[in-house]
């Protein structure tokens, strides 16, 4: 499978994807937040944004922190978004998705603080796996000077295996447990899917 392209995101987002929680007992994170929807599928490689995050943590996400705090992480996970649900921006929903265990690291505050001056937003859903082997971390440079959360590998990447993280009958009922949840509140407000397009987001990373 050709990998062309990045997705860099908080670190501790990327690493509750990959379920890589330095032995914490936590299901891999199914989502990220996004302001709007981009049109490219993927696989995107996961790069982690350098530093500690711009939001707040919840408890676990504290100590899944600093458990990680000094812990290499490979460039051997690979992303494809599935689906985005569109969900109101409200306090209330992301402390059902927080307490639930849906976005657990997470305060809250994270959410809204993400979203400020929106009163909608998108849950990316994400099907994360493992390549062999690593990505060399030379190709991410060039993308990795600018702004945008999405760029491309210079030069592409083929990785021949890929071993999902979840179970593909786990992954499925997992994200049917999501939507049913935010669907009894009344949070679901819509979904939509790639378009494996060749537009290009320009939601800026900082």
């Amino acid at each position: 499978m050709q990998i062309e392209m990045a997705w860099r995101d908080e670190r501790i987002n990327v690493l509750a994807l990959s379920g890589f929680l330095g032995g914490l007992h936590v299901e891999p994170q199914l989502f990220v937040c996004k302001k709007n929807p981009i049109m490219h599928r993927g696989p995107f490689l996961l790069d982690p944004r350098r530093g500690r995050s711009r939001f707040r943590l919840s408890a676990l996400g504290i100590l899944a922190q600093e458990r990680t705090a000094d812990a290499s992480y490979p460039l051997s996970y690979v992303a494809k978004v599935t689906s985005y649900l569109r969900i109101p921006v409200r306090y209330d929903v992301f402390a059902g998705l927080c307490s639930e265990g849906w976005f657990s690291l997470w305060d809250p505050s994270a959410g809204l603080s993400y979203f400020d001056g929106l009163t909608e937003g998108y849950l990316a859903l994400m099907d994360v796996s493992r390549i062999d082997g690593e990505v060399p971390g030379m190709i991410l440079e060039h993308g990795r000077t600018g702004a945008n959360f999405v760029y491309y590998l210079e030069p592409a990447f083929s990785a021949r295996h890929m071993h999902p993280v979840q179970k593909k009958d786990l992954y499925e009922q997992r994200i049917t447990d999501l939507r049913s949840y935010l669907a009894e509140h009344g949070w679901l407000l819509g979904e939509s899917e790639p378009t494996d397009s060749e537009e290009s987001c320009g939601e800026s990373l900082f």
